[in-house]
């Protein structure tokens, strides 16, 4: 179905299968490589699929992918043990992204470079602060990944693909419900984007008509009581985004 381009990260690839006995009924198998310490997304979505969460992917299957009768992942199974801090042009870290300051100051020359005057308000104004706040992920090149497999008993293609506006919002629709359903059932899942937002016009395929999928960095908010219990102090997410 489809491979996501990275150098370093989860490197997810689809594909598109069925049972031998049902070629009706369509699977997906997704693979990805995720950091050992995060909530596997197999569990969250067994549990979600147990709990009868609507619109959301189904659960079929979930492993942990092993090569000579071991788990796959970065340390053993693809460096072999090798400690790559130990290597002499090693550098800890990442690039720092552009400050805000300096972003305008090289606004301010391409304006300047490209002979068009602008307002000294909008041509000295600072670029906005990032407003979706990204999950914290080691920068140490030595953390290690585990090479994990999920099959979804649901199969669709992304939102903004869908046939008409009406199909769109219907799918929308049934993805925000879903979201919901999904916040009851104890999990949130921090990664909605369109890519993530499904919806199935085939009437062939027997899966949900709109579906999110993507629970790899879905969490269990922790709460000391229910929302609006009196005297108690409750632990909730300031932002949900969706």
């Amino acid at each position: 179905m489809r491979r996501a381009p990275c150098i370093a990260g989860r490197a997810t690839v689809c594909w598109r299968a069925h049972r031998k006995e049902d070629p009706q009924s369509p699977l997906v198998i997704k693979d990805s490589w995720q950091y050992p310490d995060r909530d596997e997304e197999g569990e969250l979505l067994r549990d979600a699929t147990s709990k009868g969460v609507a619109n959301i992917a189904r659960y079929y299957h979930h492993e942990t992918v092993r090569v000579h009768g071991v788990n796959n992942d970065i340390q053993q199974s693809i460096r072999k043990g090798l400690d790559v801090t130990k290597a002499t042009n090693y550098r800890l870290g990442r690039a720092t992204p552009q400050s805000s300051a300096n972003a305008s100051v090289s606004r301010k020359e391409r304006s300047s470079s490209a002979g068009v005057k602008r307002p000294s308000s909008d041509a000295d104004a600072t670029l906005p602060p990032i407003k979706r706040s990204r999950p914290a992920s080691p920068a140490n090149a030595s953390t290690n990944r585990v090479h994990w497999r999920v099959i979804l008993r649901d199969y669709g293609k992304q939102i903004y693909k869908a046939g008409s506006p009406m199909a769109l919002l219907s799918a929308l629709e049934g993805c925000v419900g879903g979201h919901e359903l999904l916040y009851r059932s104890g999990l949130l899942h921090r990664d909605i984007s369109i890519n993530n937002l499904m919806v199935n016009e085939d009437d062939k395929i027997p899966s949900w008509r709109a579906f999110f999928i993507g629970l790899d960095l879905a969490v269990r908010p922790q709460r000391e009581a229910a929302s609006g219990a009196k005297g108690k102090t409750t632990r909730s997410w300031p932002l949900v985004h969706f």
